[in-house]
C-alpha cells in the first residue's frame, strides 16, 4: 500500500472513531433525562409555552405579597423567567434548577450566569425581573420533573439562600 492510501486509511479510521466517540459519549446525558419516569404523586403542570405581550403587560402591572417564579416556554425555544421580589438588600438574584427524581442540578453555569439579576437599588415594592434562557438536560418533549428556585447573594456576603421554589415538568434541549 502506498503512502497516500495509508494516510487516507488512518484519516478515515480516525473519522469513523470519532463519529463513534461522539455518539455513545456525547447523546448520553440527553438520555439519561428522556427516559425519567414521573411518579404518579408528583402532579406538575408543563410551562406555559409563550405569552402575548397583553399578556407580558399584565405581568409587569400584577400586584404580589410574596416572592413569586412564573416559568414559560419548552425545550426548542428556551424558557423564560418572571420573578417578582421586593429589593430589601443589595446583591443577586438569580434561578437554580434540579431534576426532581435524581436531584441534578440542571444547566448549572448557564442557569444562574442568564437568569442573574444585580440588585442594585433597594425598594418598599415588589419587582418584576425578567431572563431567559435553554435547559440544555432532555430532549425535545420528553418531559420530567424540576424544581425552580429562586435564590439571592447578599452584596456584603458569600453566604447564598434560597427564595422560593416552584415545579414545573419541563423537556430539554437538544444539542
Amino acid at each position: 500500500m502506498n503512502k497516500i492510501a495509508k494516510i487516507a486509511v488512518l484519516s478515515l479510521g480516525g473519522i469513523f472513531l470519532s463519529w463513534i466517540f461522539i455518539l455513545i459519549f456525547y447523546d448520553y446525558p440527553q438520555d439519561s433525562f428522556s427516559n425519567i419516569k414521573i411518579p404518579k404523586s408528583l402532579n406538575f403542570d408543563k410551562p406555559i409555552e409563550s405569552l402575548t405581550n397583553k399578556q407580558i403587560d399584565s405581568l409587569e402591572n400584577k400586584i404580589v405579597n410574596e416572592e413569586e417564579i412564573l416559568v414559560t416556554g419548552n425545550g426548542y425555544n428556551g424558557y423564560e423567567f418572571y420573578v417578582w421580589y421586593k429589593p430589601t438588600e443589595l446583591g443577586t438574584l438569580y434561578i437554580k434548577a434540579f431534576e426532581l427524581t435524581q436531584n441534578i442540578q440542571l444547566s448549572e453555569g448557564k442557569l444562574i450566569s442568564r437568569t442573574s439579576h444585580q440588585i442594585n437599588q433597594l425598594d418598599s415594592k415588589f419587582k418584576l425581573y425578567r431572563s431567559k434562557t435553554v435547559i440544555d438536560e432532555g430532549t425535545f418533549e420528553k418531559y420530567y420533573p424540576v424544581r425552580f428556585e429562586l435564590w439571592f447573594k447578599p452584596q456584603k456576603s458569600d453566604f447564598e439562600h434560597k427564595i422560593k421554589e416552584t415545579y414545573y415538568v419541563i423537556d430539554g434541549w437538544d444539542k
